[in-house]
């Protein structure tokens, strides 16, 4: 695994690599642009001795001059450019002007120099010299690239001292964040340290405590499913398991207390049957796949209230329709329907139960009951796996308080909004919008 500090520390490093290479390529250039300016300035020069040369032809005033009257006018009229020197060598003397050329041997790095011979008409063979000194350029481009080097090395001491710098600090935090994630647990109070160099480190405390406590809850779902599973299990076993010890001492061998035991065993396995598939449907809501087609909310809710009808034959469901096509889940809405329509037949304390499906600016469905009805402490949390607002009275009507449950994962699968109003004795009114 990378150290952040190392990571950070190249960057440095990359970043002074281009910053040298660009450095180099503009010294460079520098060089190259100054030895272009010295040629021109030669180049300037060798024009002007070319021309002056050539009037040594057919000026007869010169040819009356002597040779060192010759040669002072032609320097006279040369070019003044700064540390160009000119020198003419004619008959083994040579002819000069101040300042001097010094009298040594010239290395390439200090001087440049070009020589010319010409052979003007009337004249003996005159060689010209001509000479650019370089040490004021080279000494500017030493010291230019001398105040670079001692840039770059300043720079790299600065890079330096910033990264231990900031990989001590960064260590520091990051021991305060060990620290911090091994002193909790599920259980612990979580306590934020203030972080005082990087807030990064804050916010990796922040999640990590959210983290937690969203951990500590699903940890407490798990137990309480878990415990409430096995309470809701428990009381039919146990029902079976007397119903069969009786059978298998006695029973057996009378045919009231045979029937009645088989009836009785038949409803726990179809009670505990019903318990089995809502937990199963619960486990696995997260992972279904909703497969949306066209359906006919009428023909669902009439197929569902018939089936209710058959189950609960002594039962009064009003149903009003109209005839609604959308895309959505068959097999789903069929489900949801049945719960909330089982649940206001259940908790309908017997009266009416009135079902309506209509059209406005959006598709509603509306079940109401005029039963038990729900207290306004009770109403946010109906949708809870295992609540059950009267623990006496739902172990009467056999409800595990998982209907809802299943409601609500249906309605967040469709996209579909609900609404409940409800009074404690005067009944519930559902209204979902789709």
């Amino acid at each position: 695994m990378k150290k952040i500090s190392n990571e950070l520390l190249k960057t440095y490093y990359w970043i002074m690599l281009l910053f040298t290479a660009f450095s180099i390529s503009a010294l460079v250039s520098f060089s190259i642009f100054l030895w272009r300016e010295n040629e021109k300035d030669i180049q300037t020069v060798e024009k002007f001795i070319d021309y002056e040369l050539s009037e040594f032809e057919y000026k007869e005033e010169l040819k009356k001059l002597s040779d060192e009257e010759l040669f002072k006018t032609a320097l006279e009229e040369a070019p003044k450019i700064q540390d160009v020197y000119i020198e003419f060598f004619y008959r083994g003397k040579k002819y000069t002007r101040p300042p001097y050329l010094p009298d040594r041997e010239h290395n390439f790095l200090d001087y440049y120099s070009i020589t010319k011979t010409y052979q003007p008409k009337g004249y003996e063979s005159i060689e010209v010299k001509i000479t650019k000194r370089f040490a004021k350029n080279r000494l500017l481009i030493l010291y230019t690239f001398g105040s670079f080097i001692f840039f770059l090395l300043v720079c790299l001491f600065i890079i330096s001292r910033i990264q231990k710098r900031f990989s001590k600090k960064f260590e520091n935090s990051l021991d305060k964040l060990k620290m911090f994630t091994q002193d909790y647990n599920l259980d612990s109070e979580i306590r934020i340290h203030n972080e005082e160099n990087f807030i990064e480190f804050s916010i990796l405390q922040k999640t990590f405590k959210n983290m937690l406590i969203r951990l500590k809850e699903q940890s407490q779902m798990q137990i309480d499913f878990v415990n409430n599973a096995s309470h809701e299990l428990k009381t039919p076993i146990f029902v079976l398991k007397g119903y069969v010890d009786m059978l298998n001492d006695w029973g057996k061998n009378d045919k009231e207390v045979l029937d009645e035991s088989l009836i009785v065993l038949k409803k726990e396995i179809q009670n505990m049957q019903d318990l089995t598939e809502k937990l199963l449907f619960l486990a696995k809501s997260k992972n279904l796949v909703v497969e949306k087609k066209s359906v006919n909310l009428d023909t669902i809710l009439k197929e569902t209230i018939d089936n209710l009808n058959f189950a609960y034959p002594d039962q009064l469901i009003n149903y009003s329709s109209s005839e609604i096509f959308i895309d959505s889940d068959d097999a789903l809405l069929r489900l949801l329907f049945k719960n909330l329509i089982e649940n206001a037949i259940k908790y309908g304390n017997n009266s009416p139960v009135n079902v309506i499906l209509e059209k406005g600016k959006r598709i509603k469905v509306i079940i109401e009951d005029f039963g038990l009805g729900i207290s306004k402490e009770a109403l946010p949390h109906i949708f809870e796996r295992f609540y059950r607002e009267d623990e006496a009275r739902n172990r009467e009507i056999k409800s595990y308080g998982l209907g809802l449950s299943i409601v609500n994962e249906i309605l967040s699968l469709l996209d579909i909004d609900i609404q409940v109003d409800s009074e404690l004795g005067k009944g519930t009114k559902i209204t979902l919008e789709m």
